[in-house]
């Protein structure tokens, strides 16, 4: 393949500085271009600050710089398929690797998940919802490592034979409590950000521990101008018992978007639909809005544009709008007047009013004895309401959410405080639709995933979600955790947090006879190898290791089903794309393809591809073959790239 070499352009005009505000929005503060940042971002690590006295407004923090650095390290690790905990959509334990399902749960790590899924999900994500831990001081965390962060991973999980570094609270007495918390959550924002579509939408519950300094780094990392609510939703109407001065009834909702958003409300309660009670001569219903301008604004000089004038014959039923005053025999004149009698103004331009005429009709105010004009306002399946921001509904109650886990069969003491699926809901109803994929990398009780199957149910949108749990291991000694771990121990399961994610998502899957199914991954150590610094003048040495490195790119450990993960990601399918397998001669052939990516995979691991194969195998511009390159001659890999594109490993 030829190798394009990218110019820079050092003269920014007004569009490309637009277009790098959507790519690195974090490097503008205050409207302005901070050098600084965006040369952090370009990977200058080593130079010091120039500019010591340089001023704007922003929010900084020790150990800044490092989170900035930890969301551009590359993954280190892959995801492995694990068979026998997911479900198929029939319901049955996905035992094999045969899963049609478009749901994913992850046990890994959440940042390095993130960096796993660049490729394969950038711009794909219509929603985002994360309950990140709130930082109370009670809550359990660890320090990222900034120079091994899969190998410290993999010592903390156990699949690595090092000691890790201890779990531990990060209490409010520590040093940098804060700043711990926000160089957590800033990578992990930063990467989301990246996998959100140009009209996706990103929701944050939060509570006031950390709520401003979030709100700061979400103006950052999103923009300020995409900022679009700050929620507060009422969990517990009758205040925590505990607090000193104020019960503290809410919690917040952070809003971003990121471009441009598609928004569709909620559909109306029961005390709206009340309000549509006029039926037409189809059957339709509907109810009737007086179509001037009430509340600010609502004058006539606050929109000359939109007064008008309507003209009605009674005799002939002829109505009509004019921007020009007439004087017409046997037509009533009709002009927005306000209560003051004041002119007032329309709530549609002309056109509007022009070309949805049969929506709209005269009325005589019985009260006012003055004639108005009324629209016709339907109701339909699409009809939305726009969502206030303050949630006082009881699907808000953080009391209904473990009910809901009590209700799987749970005890309420093996999770506290599982967010109520009512409440989840209603963000996936008024941001998501038909096919979008949603994303929570804090999966915590699987309550997004609950909320998911069980609305899928009525509505069969076909959504799908990829949930992420950090796979936290249990203490049977620890008080808050003593019962999450015999649940594990009377469930023969392993003993931390994501098992009882996953136990809940099967029971909810039963629970609503869902044939939506669900794949298992988890993160572990690439099947490719990596290369060590060699810090000796043993030039044996090198040339071993250099030896070693070019003879195989992949570990001895490597295996099928893993390499066939990691493969499929980094051509950037993603995690749901199907896998067909079908045999030539004694070669095995999985062909990968997703509605998603235009193009198709083809993929062989055998040891040794077969003259059949080459000449049976059919590629286009738009597939690619993969093999391993002990596999194939050379002259093989020359016909096969007369066909297609043929990569090695």
């Amino acid at each position: 393949m030829a190798h394009e070499r990218i110019k820079p352009e050092f003269l920014f005009d007004d569009e490309k500085i637009k277009q790098l505000k959507q790519i690195a929005p974090e490097c503008f503060e205050d409207g302005k271009l901070n050098f600084e940042t965006l040369r952090q971002n370009l990977g200058n690590w080593a130079q010091d600050e120039e500019d010591g006295d340089l001023e704007h407004f922003g929010l900084f923090w020790p150990g800044k710089k490092d989170a900035r650095r930890l969301a551009s390290i590359p993954p280190e690790g892959t995801l492995e398929p694990v068979y026998g905990q997911g479900l198929k959509s029939d319901g049955t334990p996905d035992d094999d690797s045969v899963n049609d399902s478009k749901n994913i749960f992850i046990e890994g790590e959440n940042l390095e998940v993130l960096k796993i899924l660049q490729k394969s999900y950038a711009n794909k994500i219509k929603m985002i919802y994360i309950d990140p831990p709130y930082n109370t001081g009670n809550d359990f965390v660890y320090d990222d490592d900034f120079t091994e962060p899969l190998q410290e991973y993999l010592r903390r999980t156990g699949q690595i034979d090092e000691e890790g570094k201890p779990l531990t609270t990060n209490k409010k007495s520590d040093g940098r409590f804060h700043s711990k918390w926000l160089t957590m959550i800033y990578p992990r924002l930063r990467l989301a950000r990246n996998l959100l579509k140009e009209d996706g939408v990103i929701f944050v519950s939060i509570d006031n521990n950390e709520v401003h300094n979030l709100r700061a780094v979400m103006n950052e990392v999103f923009g300020e101008e995409n900022f679009i609510s700050c929620v507060a939703n009422i969990n517990n109407p009758k205040g925590r018992s505990d607090d000193k001065y104020i019960a503290t009834s809410h919690e917040y909702v952070l809003i971003f978007k990121k471009s441009d958003l598609s928004f569709y409300g909620w559909e109306p309660e029961e005390k709206v639909i009340k309000r549509y009670n006029k039926t037409d001569e189809d059957g339709a219903v509907y109810r009737e809005i007086d179509l001037r301008k009430t509340g600010d604004a609502d004058r006539k000089e606050d929109r000359e544009s939109m007064f008008y004038y309507f003209y009605y014959n009674e005799e002939t039923g002829d109505f009509f709008p004019s921007k020009d005053k007439m004087d017409l025999t046997g037509y009533i004149e009709i002009i927005p007047l306000r209560a003051d009698n004041s002119l007032g103004r329309w709530r549609w331009e002309l056109n509007t009013a022009k070309n949805n005429i049969t929506q709209i009709f005269p009325k005589l105010m019985p009260t006012r004895k003055i004639w108005g004009v009324m629209e016709k306002d339907y109701l339909t399946d699409e009809k939305r309401v726009k969502p206030t921001s303050s949630w006082t509904q009881k699907w808000a109650n953080s009391e209904r959410g473990t009910e809901q886990f009590v209700e799987l069969g749970f005890d309420k003491r093996v999770f506290k405080n599982p967010k109520p699926i009512g409440f989840i809901q209603a963000i996936l109803q008024m941001a998501t639709s038909d096919n979008d994929i949603i994303l929570d990398f804090f999966a915590g009780s699987g309550s997004s995933a609950h909320a998911l199957y069980d609305l899928e149910i009525n509505e069969k949108k076909n959504r799908k979600i990829i949930q992420v749990q950090y796979p936290e291991p249990l203490n049977k000694d620890d008080e808050t955790q003593k019962y999450a771990y015999e649940f594990c121990k009377d469930h023969s399961l392993a003993f931390n947090i994501s098992e009882i994610t996953k136990e809940r998502i099967r029971r909810v899957i039963s629970k609503v006879e869902s044939n939506e199914g669900f794949k298992c991954f988890k993160l572990s150590s690439s099947n490719y190898r990596k290369w060590k610094d060699i810090q000796s003048e043993d030039v044996l040495r090198l040339e071993s290791s250099l030896d070693l490195f070019n003879s195989s790119p992949l570990r001895e450990d490597w295996n099928n089903n893993k390499l066939l993960t990691e493969l499929i990601l980094l051509e950037g399918f993603p995690l749901d794309a199907s896998q067909a397998k079908s045999q030539i001669g004694t070669n095995e052939i999985v062909k990968v393809e997703s509605e998603m990516v235009p193009n198709t995979l083809l993929i062989c691991l055998d040891d040794e591809i077969e003259e059949s194969l080459i000449d049976q195998l059919e590629l286009d511009n738009s597939s690619t073959f993969i093999c391993l390159d002990s596999a194939i001659s050379n002259q093989n890999k020359l016909r096969l790239s007369d066909k297609g594109l043929i990569k090695t490993i």
